[in-house]
């Protein structure tokens, strides 16, 4: 679960944060009260239930893409991710007089029941990419942290790499690396190797996020997909390979699939029987919750799911079940989350400030950078929330 990130220099965030990082739990802010009677900012990691709220063009679609691109960068080096699902190309992507662009994550992880690992741990991932002569991208340096104790000094690196040269550990033991192709991540190389148990395990858990884009199919990151025929075991990103996944869960597991069908019409009885041509009717609210559940119901849970605009033209009833269903999720899969954009007052009401996230421009100014903030950040807000006002 991703509990913070920083970015620098992508896009319009020149140099922003949501959620908390390593050097948070360090100070000791991290869910502090006593840090803002101390004039100390209060940190407040990413929940595993997330609403991005703000005016049209603050950033929240940037964000996702920021997002969308690091899992693109590791899974097909960041020189393609650059370019792929409608990107401009590296050089419009780095922020307007910066010569390198650079990320900070902190994840909260479980063992996966690998037991080589413990139950529960932390891994920060940091790295930084910069352009060659002609604008293509490589990564400068890359560096992989592991703790149990956040909040205490005794973390290991198991990854630092400069320039495609560095350390990684093997085994438990730190050895020699070296890349020969710097475009591509140390990560993915040594992420895909067993006896490197922290790295695979970081490496799969951000190849897997999923981005969801039922309420835009042909919006941003690209049109949409080519469908394969048969069945499929997973959604794509605009759910138009709906019936091949109904087809390969009635074929692979009957009880389960009707089960799955029996508990979707309970929660949208308008919909009734599955429609065969669901696909076609992206623009109609029932059949598009219908995607929603399907995929929040997937037997192979995604630890992080980021959906822009879920509630979009959808009735007040719907973004009801929409909302309770989004938090049965994080609840049933404590590990998952799910990070989505909103203009709607009511899904709010199904969360706290903590996990509501506030995108403004910085000021008329300086219109080409953002600021992200936690409602719960506010005294005033968490007072009202905790009195049970708003």
């Amino acid at each position: 679960m991703l509990l913070g990130i920083r970015i620098r220099n992508y896009t319009l965030f020149l140099d922003d944060r949501a959620g908390a990082l390593l050097e948070d739990f360090l100070a000791g802010t991290v869910n502090n009260a006593q840090a803002v009677p101390a004039g100390i900012s209060q940190g407040f990691p990413l929940s595993y239930l997330n609403a991005l709220i703000g005016r049209n063009q603050s950033g929240k679609g940037s964000f996702f893409d920021c997002l969308s691109f690091i899992s693109d960068s590791l899974s097909k080096g960041c020189a393609e991710a650059s370019v792929v699902r409608d990107r401009p190309g590296f050089s419009r992507l780095l922020s307007t007089g910066a010569d390198h662009m650079e990320f900070e994550l902190l994840f909260l992880m479980s063992n996966g029941h690998n037991p080589t690992l413990p139950n529960e741990y932390y891994i920060a991932y940091q790295f930084a990419l910069v352009p060659d002569a002609n604008g293509k991208p490589s990564y400068q340096s890359e560096k992989v942290i592991y703790s149990t104790r956040p909040e205490k000094a005794d973390h290991i690196v198991v990854l630092d790499m400069t320039d495609a040269k560095g350390k990684v550990m093997f085994n438990d033991i730190l050895i020699d690396a070296s890349l020969s192709d710097p475009r591509h991540s140390a990560l993915r190389s040594y992420g895909n190797i067993t006896q490197c148990a922290i790295l695979n395990a970081l490496h799969r858990e951000i190849t897997r996020w999923y981005f969801c884009r039922f309420s835009n199919p042909k919006g941003r990151n690209g049109g949409k997909q080519q469908i394969a025929p048969g069945g499929h075991k997973h959604l794509n990103s605009d759910g138009s390979n709906v019936n091949n996944v109904l087809e390969f869960l009635k074929s692979d597991d009957p009880r389960h699939y009707h089960r799955l069908m029996e508990r979707i019409t309970e929660r949208i009885p308008t919909v009734g029987k599955v429609k065969d041509k669901l696909p076609d009717d992206f623009r109609d609210s029932p059949n598009r919750l219908f995607l929603y559940l399907l995929l929040l119901n997937d037997p192979v849970p995604r630890p992080m799911i980021c959906v822009e605009t879920p509630d979009l033209e959808l009735y007040h009833d719907m973004v009801d079940v929409l909302s309770g269903e989004f938090r049965d999720y994080t609840i049933r899969h404590p590990y998952s989350q799910i990070i989505f954009s909103t203009h709607n007052p009511y899904i709010l009401e199904s969360v706290s400030p903590k996990e509501v996230w506030i995108f403004k421009r910085s000021d008329e100014d300086d219109a080409d950078s953002t600021d992200i903030r936690c409602a719960g950040s506010d005294p005033i807000v968490s007072e009202m929330y905790d009195q049970g006002v708003g």
